[in-house]
């Protein structure tokens, strides 16, 4: 075909050049993306002095049990509603649907801080407040997930991904401190409260967007088995979402029954020790973070299956570890290994998935990273009443980086396979 003005032939036009990519801290200044960049980082901050609160209550309430009780009612929901979360983040209005999960997250915090104040909290309220916290997440984060494309534009994502990533574990490690400091002057029950308030805080924020997809009355109703169907043909983002679910299962439930074990019977330290290991978690995490906001990464999916293989050196330095330094540098290395492969699976999703299905398809991830903790620990920690830590980190440090390569070679088996079956087909026909 030519042009029907300048008679010049559009095969020789050059191609359009990629819009270049804008770096994290550029994307700051849209202002769709700032709320909601701050509405996270509220309510991360909350969370990190709400975490400190949930376990002492719960431990408080019924030892070990009952932390692993709260642990598990904030586990299964993502079981049970994620696919939900994902399919209503395709359904409704994905700006109000995040509105409405964090006013019930802070509206069920409400009567928790009253009681802990109180000094009536029992651990049912706990438990009954950590499933409907993690229910409403399971609605957030899909609709979250896909609102940040249509904020920084798909070639972006991953910077976006990774800047709130390095942001939320630097407030987790201050959220520490700052709780540190609080408690010589104030009862761990007052930060329920700071939690409820950094939900409603984001919740104003997020309702300010401008921008984002909004709820068509005349379109037709999404299918869920139709998000299922967009990782058909696309194996390395179905290789990854069953990698991120099998390998959080034995990180998650190696790290909850094994990690403050280790440190008490094997290193001889308490929960100082424990804090630090977890500060050395959260540090990988946002070394992690800054790296990925400054480096892009094209082929996104095939590289969160090999970051896995960073649990080698991550879970082996734990096993060996004789000192309290060896378990912070493994923990390092974990962190750095499942943060990267997180960000870089929901990024690989946001950047391939067309908007109409996206919410599902994030849905499906959010069900099987969260899940996984529940299924973590329900069949990975009770080990640790029977057999050794060392031994099962040692496992473990094997196990979680053949998952990843594991399922690389699989995807890579099945999209050498598709071609030959088209050929195939086409023959046939």
């Amino acid at each position: 075909m030519s042009d029907p003005i300048f008679d010049q032939p559009r095969e020789l036009e050059l191609p359009p050049e990629p819009e270049p990519r804008t770096s994290a801290t550029a994307l700051l200044r849209r202002t769709d993306f700032r709320r909601l960049y701050l509405a996270v980082a509220a309510s991360e901050l909350g969370d990190s002095l709400h975490y400190i609160a949930l376990m002492w209550f719960a431990f408080e309430s019924g030892g070990p049990l009952g932390v692993i009780a709260v642990r598990l009612a904030d586990s299964i929901p993502a079981l049970v509603f994620g696919l939900h979360g994902g399919l209503a983040a395709d359904r409704w209005s994905r700006k109000w649907l995040m509105v409405g999960s964090d006013l019930v997250r802070g509206v069920v915090l409400v009567p928790i801080a009253i009681a802990g104040i109180a000094g009536s909290l029992p651990l049912w309220g706990l438990v009954v407040a950590a499933f409907v916290l993690e229910t409403a997440t399971s609605y957030f984060a899909p609709a979250y997930g896909a609102t940040v494309p249509t904020l920084v534009d798909r070639e972006n994502v991953q910077q976006a991904n990774a800047l709130v990533q390095a942001t939320a574990q630097s407030l987790s490690i201050g959220g520490w401190a700052v709780a540190a400091a609080l408690l010589a002057f104030i009862p761990v029950s007052v930060f329920f409260a700071v939690n409820a308030a950094s939900f409603f805080v984001s919740a104003v924020l997020i309702a300010r967007l401008r921008h984002g997809r909004e709820h068509d009355p005349h379109g037709e109703p999404p299918h869920l088995r139709e998000g299922l169907a967009a990782l058909h043909p696309r194996p390395l983002l179905a290789a990854g979402v069953v990698a991120l679910g099998v390998a959080v299962t034995i990180t998650a439930g190696t790290w909850i029954g094994g990690v403050p074990t280790l440190v008490r019977d094997t290193l001889h330290h308490g929960a100082g020790g424990f804090s630090i290991v977890m500060v050395g978690y959260a540090v990988g995490s946002i070394v992690s973070g800054m790296l990925l906001a400054r480096i892009p990464i094209r082929n996104k999916a095939r590289a969160s299956l090999i970051a896995w293989v960073m649990y080698l050196p991550g879970y082996g330095l734990i096993a060996l570890a004789t000192s309290l330094p060896l378990a912070v540098a493994g923990a390092f290395f974990a962190a750095t290994g499942q943060s990267t492969s997180v960000v870089l699976l929901n990024s690989a999703a946001q950047e391939e998935v067309p908007d109409n299905l996206l919410g599902r398809v994030l849905g499906v991830i959010s069900l099987t990273h969260r899940g996984a903790h529940a299924t973590g620990l329900l069949f990975v920690s009770p080990l640790f009443a029977f057999v050794a830590p060392r031994a099962v980190f040692g496992a473990a440090a094997i196990a979680v980086p053949l998952v990843g390569l594991g399922a690389l070679a699989a995807a890579n088996r099945r999209a050498a396979a598709a071609p030959a079956r088209a050929t195939g087909r086409t023959r046939r026909s």
